[in-house]
């Protein structure tokens, strides 16, 4: 764990959790996490531990070494449903409007979403100066992008979004239960944006460098195509 590192408080949340006894943690845990999740929870306790280990000569155990852990489960593929973008839209306040039509036409990060700041912004591109990655990321605008963030304020600088990280995921969760739209998270509207792009006729080269993925196989994870549209293409 670093204090550098931009989960940071994520992380010390899931120390928090492991002081509370090995396998109790993992039990409260798993009732929460899918599976994916839980393992990145066990690898931040082991690495912790390592570190303790190797750099500061603990003599310590590590408390996840014999514990079974689940397997990864395969990736989730849910897009938007014919309809449920409507739907989300006509339920949504006129700020998360456009952040949920951002997160569909760029399919930038949630976090990429709310830290936006009007600076980012230059014409038809904005430009990421520190992602998860990383690494410095263009991101073009469509149209429909464009006119979303025309109707927040025109300042030069400064934040575009009043929401925090956590307030958009929690609106965005109120607006499915209210519409009854099930197994929707907001992460799902990137899945979406690159399944469409790539419907679209994006290359694979152009997603990356829309994503930030770095490898295909990560991009893979995201798109979805339909198998019936992939039939028809073969005639």
């Amino acid at each position: 764990m670093s204090v550098l590192k931009k989960g940071k408080d994520q992380e010390h949340y899931r120390i928090l959790l492991a002081r509370s006894g090995r396998q109790t943690w993992l039990n409260g845990v798993m009732l929460e996490l899918h599976q994916a999740l839980l393992l990145v929870q066990c690898a931040l306790i082991s690495n912790l531990y390592t570190n303790a280990i190797q750099e500061w000569g603990l003599p310590v155990i590590k408390p996840v070494m014999n514990i079974r852990k689940p397997s990864p489960g395969k990736a989730r593929d849910r897009c938007l449903l014919p309809g449920e973008e409507d739907k989300i839209l006509g339920e949504c306040s006129p700020e998360m409007r456009v952040i949920v039509i951002l997160a569909i036409e760029t399919a930038m990060r949630r976090g990429e979403i709310i830290g936006l700041r009007h600076e980012m912004i230059s014409g038809r591109v904005i430009t990421l100066p520190d992602t998860k990655n990383g690494t410095v990321r263009k991101v073009p605008l469509s149209t429909r992008a464009l006119a979303a963030l025309s109707e927040m304020s025109h300042r030069l600088e400064g934040k575009v979004f009043s929401y925090t990280e956590h307030g958009c995921t929690q609106m965005f969760v109120k607006y499915c239960q209210r519409l009854s739209i099930k197994d929707l998270r907001f992460h799902d509207l990137r899945h979406h944006a690159l399944t469409r792009m790539a419907e679209n006729g994006l290359s694979v080269m152009e997603l990356k460098a829309i994503s930030g993925h770095k490898c295909t196989q990560m991009l893979s994870r995201y798109v979805n195509l339909n198998i019936d549209d992939l039939a028809e293409k073969l005639g």
